[in-house]
């Protein structure tokens, strides 16, 4: 059972039950709902597929709206525009006229939000110009480079404080129909500071929902304010498209390696996202650079890796989901957890910091093969998650919400199941899903964490060695 989790994004090429049942049995744990694209009926369409296609799943697989956020485009246009090194290109809030070099854009604020000699990427900075002169409803920019401008491509404006709100009218839409289709996680774009997560929280509470937030980190501001989007956030997403094109690329892998730490210093869930496997878009094969780069992240502990237009509207995403996988699985033979120390400052309780540390302090005396922890909030799977135990944890909570979100977290595989009675039948359930999961063979030890007396729901308080088959 691999410990890395693997994020698979919905779209035409997945787009039936019979698809999505396909891509869980190759190894997928999470499907994300890229919501830039279609309204909030199209997004409960999509969870309704998806939750009728992962029905026979072993374990629990979640779904994650991810919210567009305000990505700023140029309008789209018929043609192309032609613009070569040294000539001027003006963007404006008004219309598109291409005889004048003259292009719109989607919103207005991206005009005020440009200042004198600062940059304006194009197209995933392929093209690049500075701007010579800014106004209320137009800015006249120069050429950097020359290339071909094509309409609904992307802008960034990397220098550029942005006078736009992370969360717009479409997005408080989005969040609204996550809640009603009972997604698990809701990925917020561009977050530019810790006041968009606590803004989006206040709007997942006034729905009436409880999804967790993924801050997704893609904006040179949120990288000045990690921390702080570290700290209030449940995750973070490392987006490596518009944040690539923010941030000099050469920074990008001294980054991730920086923010991967940072979240699991803070015991926060962190994703790796975007081209993991770019080339299997068209191709059966994965490149060996795509190979090392899910095996570095797998190397770094990371929670997920992700896949986007791979499996979205690639032409092969039952393979690609296969060969991230079988990647994941031969990383991890021989990968070294890194010791971490459980940090006072997130401690909640000291009773389940003890028992995480006696289960990673046990492991390496007297080996299990797994790890079954009875949990209702799913804080003591998080926390002997968070020391990186060898083996799998098999969560085994009545809450069904804390089932379906723990599917995100490494090395946890979590079951639905009652709080047991007795001594007996705690041992009884244990037996029953280690013969239901084949996860042991009669004889094997595993650790057992839970909370006596049984039958009061009491917070974890004891951790056992149990040898299988034994009564």
């Amino acid at each position: 059972m691999k410990k890395t989790k693997i994020i698979a994004t919905y779209g035409p090429a997945i787009d039936t039950p019979a698809k999505v049942e396909r891509l869980v049995a190759a190894g997928v744990n999470i499907f994300r709902v890229n919501c830039s694209y279609g309204d909030p009926q199209d997004f409960l369409r999509s969870t309704k597929t998806i939750r009728t296609g992962t029905k026979k799943a072993p374990f629990p697989v979640a779904v994650l709206f991810d919210i567009s956020g305000p990505k700023l485009r140029l309008a789209r246009f018929d043609g192309d525009l032609r613009i070569k090194a040294g000539e001027i290109l003006r963007i404006t809030a008004g219309k598109t006229d291409k005889s004048k070099q003259t292009i719109a854009v989607n919103h207005k604020e991206i005009i005020g939000s440009i200042r004198k000699g600062e940059r304006v990427f194009i197209d995933d900075g392929n093209i690049v110009f500075t701007a010579i002169n800014t106004g209320r409803n137009q800015a006249t920019l120069k050429a950097v480079n020359g290339g071909n401008i094509i309409g609904g491509k992307g802008i960034n404006l990397p220098d550029s404080e942005i006078k736009l709100p992370t969360i717009t009218a479409k997005d408080r839409d989005a969040i609204r129909a996550a809640v009603k289709a009972k997604a698990d996680y809701i990925a917020l774009s561009f977050v530019r500071s810790d006041n968009d997560i606590k803004e989006a929280q206040r709007l997942i509470a006034r729905y009436g929902g409880d999804q967790q937030i993924i801050a997704k980190l893609e904006k040179k501001e949120a990288i000045d304010n990690l921390e702080p989007i570290m700290q209030v956030s449940d995750g973070v997403m490392i987006a490596r498209g518009d944040l690539g094109v923010e941030l000099p690329f050469e920074e990008l892998p001294k980054l991730q390696k920086g923010i991967i730490r940072l979240a699991n210093y803070y015991h926060k869930p962190v994703i790796v996202a975007t081209q993991m496997l770019e080339s299997m878009r068209f191709s059966p094969r994965a490149t060996r650079a795509e190979v090392n780069d899910i095996a570095s992240a797998v190397f770094d502990c990371v929670d997920a890796v992700m896949l986007s237009a791979e499996t979205s509207t690639g032409q092969f995403p039952e393979k690609a989901v296969r060969a991230m996988e079988r990647v994941i699985i031969a990383t991890e033979q021989g990968l070294t957890p890194p010791n971490v120390a459980m940090e006072e400052h997130l401690m909640r309780s000291e009773i389940v910091q003890a028992i995480a540390n006696a289960v990673r302090e046990s492991n390496m005396i007297c080996p299990a093969k797994v790890i079954f922890a009875f949990t209702a909030s799913g804080f003591t799977a998080d926390m002997i998650s968070n020391l990186f135990p060898p083996q799998p944890i098999i969560a085994m909570t009545p809450n069904r919400r804390v089932m379906q979100r723990l599917s995100l977290v490494r090395g946890v595989y979590p079951v639905q199941v009652k709080h047991p009675a007795t001594f007996r039948d705690m041992l009884s359930t244990i037996a029953k899903l280690a013969k239901q999961h084949r996860l042991v063979k009669t004889k094997d030890r595993v650790i057992v964490t839970g909370g006596v007396p049984f039958g009061a729901h009491a917070g974890t308080n004891f951790m056992m060695y149990y040898e299988i088959g034994k009564k």
